[in-house]
């Protein structure tokens, strides 16, 4: 996985950086007959023999940033270089546009060097980072250990940047829907956005972020509710949520049915409490209900969605639940990430499983 990944992104970056001038172009009027997906295939797929090469992905765990760079910028100077032979062995050189090759050189380059770039210092980051947990005690387990965990500083940092990137754009995307629901939920006077105290990557404490959905006394209404209802306060204990839950607004229904609720959190992704994908966030009472299985919990951070939410979300029990994170975080894979995300946005369109 760890080869795949890195090697995969670029061969992206290198089709967006031919991409990138055509997409100016078209928005400025400008004609946009000049790409050639050819030979954006033959530079891409001849990276992946280059770039190896030349040391790159040696170079992301074991060089300095400068020689990084030299190597980045070296192995994507071969490419084009062979780029243009092609060309001339294929007596195609009156057809390319010069203006557009020199744009998705530099666009590629930008992209490959800060790719490149924030892999490197995310890998130190890392690595510098002990795993230690503070809540480890609750269980009687450490968080310490050769856990297969993201298989290796690679995967882990290489998530990590993929979450910055994800986080941003959604942020920057949804913005207005994120104003229009802040300002529906405090028309009853309550701040709109609540940070709930949860468990995160090695048993640190932090605050999840959600828009709020309950009444502003939701805490003493729930006291009052479990100690007058029994079947209520059953299902609390099992659960640590209620089907029926009359402390939830009419707009908090809404949102909570549809996860708009959770929109908050792609703030918590980018403070780096949380990932796009991982196991569900949760509270320091709930942590002995995992067991021995609690040191795969406090190893990595929790997720906005997960095994959990596209396979019944609400409607599965709690061993369960504990179940599938355990199994999300011993069989990570990047694209499984990707799998889970898209099987997401079905699951949240569909309001299957959420109350």
């Amino acid at each position: 996985m760890s080869r795949i990944l890195p090697r995969t992104i670029d061969v992206m970056l290198v089709i967006l950086g031919a991409l990138l001038p055509v997409w100016i172009n078209t928005s400025n009027g400008s004609r946009h007959d000049t790409f050639d997906g050819l030979l954006v295939a033959f530079a891409a797929a001849f990276a992946l023999s280059v770039f190896p090469a030349c040391g790159i992905y040696r170079a992301l765990q074991r060089s300095s940033v400068v020689r990084l760079i030299a190597k980045t910028l070296l192995g994507w100077i071969l490419v084009q270089c062979g780029s243009l032979l092609l060309l001339q062995l294929l007596r195609r050189p009156d057809v390319l546009s010069g203006q557009w090759f020199y744009h998705w050189t530099i666009a590629s380059a930008c992209c490959l060097v800060a790719w490149h770039t924030l892999t490197f210092v995310a890998l130190r980051v890392t690595a510098k980072r002990p795993v230690t947990g503070p809540h480890a005690s609750a269980t009687g387990q450490s968080a310490t250990g050769a856990l297969p965990v993201y298989g290796n500083n690679v995967g882990r940092s290489l998530k990590r940047v993929f979450d910055i990137v994800v986080a941003s754009l959604l942020l920057f995307l949804l913005s207005p829907i994120l104003v229009v629901l802040a300002v529906l939920v405090r028309r009853d006077g309550a701040p709109a956005i609540f940070g709930h105290l949860r468990v995160g990557y090695d048993g640190t404490p932090f605050r999840c972020f959600k828009f709020r959905s309950m009444v502003p006394n939701a805490e003493a209404v729930l006291q009052e509710l479990l100690a007058n209802d029994t079947e209520a306060r059953i299902e609390w204990d099992r659960e640590h949520k209620l089907k029926n839950d009359v402390r939830i607004t009419t707009v908090g229904k809404f949102l909570r049915r549809t996860s708009l609720d959770e929109l908050p959190q792609l703030l918590n992704v980018l403070r780096g409490d949380m990932s796009l994908v991982g196991p569900r966030p949760i509270v320091v009472a709930e942590l002995p209900r995992y067991g021995r299985d609690a040191e795969y919990y406090l190893s990595v951070k929790p997720g906005m969605t997960g095994l959990w939410q596209v396979s019944g979300r609400n409607n599965t029990d709690y061993p369960t639940r504990v179940r599938l994170d355990v199994s999300y975080i011993r069989n990570w894979s990047f694209f499984r990430d990707l799998h889970i995300l898209l099987k997401t946005f079905d699951v949240v369109l569909h309001g299957r499983g959420a109350y």
